[in-house]
This record gives structure tokens, C-alpha cells and sequence, in this order.
């Protein structure tokens, strides 16, 4: 959450407001019935009690940094018929070929998203096609050594980790300012700016060729269709484009 609306350096959309639903325990594991009932929820949020729903105040984006459950899809469509941008992370296994994590290679369509680190290579992790064939991920985002907020000591600290889940909010921030831009732009034009304006320019091949397409044609199975640019999307946003 840090990296999509933290202050002080950290977020991609400092002072958006933001809400969250608790479906993992402390070590980062529970069920796919506790995803579907968060994922109800950011469709028609209620009080921490269940009572009082309100489904006004649903979020312009979601960001997910999990991934194990197949059973999603209806609840992803429930996200869109609401107007909800679904973001998730591609993934951590890897190095190998067609290794995108569920949902992120959901058939309901989400912006899965792979990670980077500083030198635009590819972090060792989840790359396309999914089992089905399908190109994934749809862009990729810093990813390494990436400092945001947490949750110990106190209520004041900060740490540096890695992975796509790291990557992910990057670009659920930058939905995020193009929402703030215009709250009317949907998922599919969101999703077209993004990946029209990502950097394919000086990113470092793999030395992979996964599904069969080669590393100079964008969108990739390692990259997608490149490297997130905020402030070249949300300009072309502005531009109307």
C-alpha cells in the first residue's frame, strides 16, 4: 500500500485513499474462500462488523500481491461490471517459461504485472505464456529492492524487499492517477495507455524465447509490453490520447 500512495518518496499516488481487506494471516497464507470474500467485498464494502454496506463506495483500482487461487474469475468480472481496475502481481516462480501465477493469468482479464530491477533487466521470475497460451504478463514495473512502508518496529518503519509483488502496486498507482485524471476511463483504456507508452527501448533481454516470440517484439512473455512510465501515460492521459 506504500508504494501506491505512501508519502515521502515511497508511492506512486501519495494522498489517493485507499482501504484493505485482511484475507491472509500474518506469515502470508489462507484460503481461496477468504480471497472471494475480500474480493465481495471491494465490490461492496461494508463495515469491519459486515453491517452497513455501501456499494458506492467501491475503489477505482485494486491492487493484489498474491496468487494461488483459480476460482477468482467471477469475482474479477463482479470488479469490472463495477468499474474496479484489477491489478495483480505476476508472480515469484521461475526462471522458466510459462510460470504466471493464478489469478494473474486470469481468463477474466486483469493487468498482470511482471518486475524489473534497476538496470531494466528482468528479475529471475514468473514469465509467460500461461498454461493456456496466453501472452502474460501485460507489463512489468520496478521490482528490486524496492522501500516502502511496514509493519515493524512500530508504526514508523520502512523496509526494502523484492518480487512482483513489490512491482504490482506500481502500477495500480499510476491506474490510480490516471483514474484521478479522469474517472471515467475504463480497464481496457487504462490498460492500451499503459502498455502504449511503456519503455521498450533499452530493457535487457533475458536470453529467453518463451511462447516463441523473440525478445525485440513487444508485448514479450518476459516483459509484456515493457516498462511502466507514469508520467509519460499520465501525459498522454491529459493529451487525451
Amino acid at each position: 500500500m506504500g508504494t501506491i500512495v505512501g508519502a515521502n518518496g515511497i508511492g506512486v499516488t501519495p494522498g489517493a485513499r485507499w482501504m484493505a481487506c485482511k484475507a491472509l494471516n500474518a506469515q502470508g497464507s489462507g484460503t481461496n474462500a477468504g480471497l472471494i470474500s475480500c474480493g465481495q467485498w471491494v465490490a461492496c464494502p461494508t463495515l469491519p462488523n459486515g453491517g452497513s454496506p455501501d456499494c458506492t463506495r467501491i475503489p477505482h483500482v485494486v491492487s493484489n500481491s498474491w496468487g494461488g487461487g483459480q476460482a477468482n474469475d467471477e469475482v474479477i468480472n463482479t470488479w469490472h461490471a463495477m468499474g474496479i481496475v484489477p491489478v495483480f502481481a505476476n508472480g515469484n516462480s521461475g526462471p522458466a517459461c510459462t510460470t504466471t501465477w493464478s489469478p494473474a493469468d486470469s481468463l477474466a482479464w486483469v493487468i498482470a504485472v511482471g518486475a524489473t530491477i534497476d538496470t531494466n533487466g528482468l528479475l529471475s521470475f514468473s514469465k509467460g505464456p500461461t498454461i493456456g497460451g496466453r501472452p502474460k504478463p501485460d507489463i512489468s514495473a520496478p521490482g528490486q529492492n524496492i522501500r516502502s512502508a511496514w509493519n515493524s518496529p512500530g508504526n514508523n518503519a520502512y523496509d526494502t524487499i523484492s518480487g512482483t509483488s513489490n512491482a504490482a502496486p506500481h502500477v495500480a498507482g499510476v491506474a490510480a492517477l490516471l483514474k484521478a485524471h479522469n474517472a471515467s476511463l475504463t480497464w481496457e483504456q487504462i490498460n492500451a495507455n499503459m502498455n502504449g507508452n511503456a519503455n521498450t527501448e533499452n530493457v535487457v533481454p533475458t536470453g529467453q524465447n518463451c511462447g516463441g516470440i523473440g525478445e525485440s517484439i513487444f508485448p514479450d512473455m518476459a516483459f509484456g509490453s515493457g516498462i511502466v512510465k507514469p508520467r509519460v501515460s499520465l501525459a498522454a492521459a491529459i493529451a487525451g490520447k
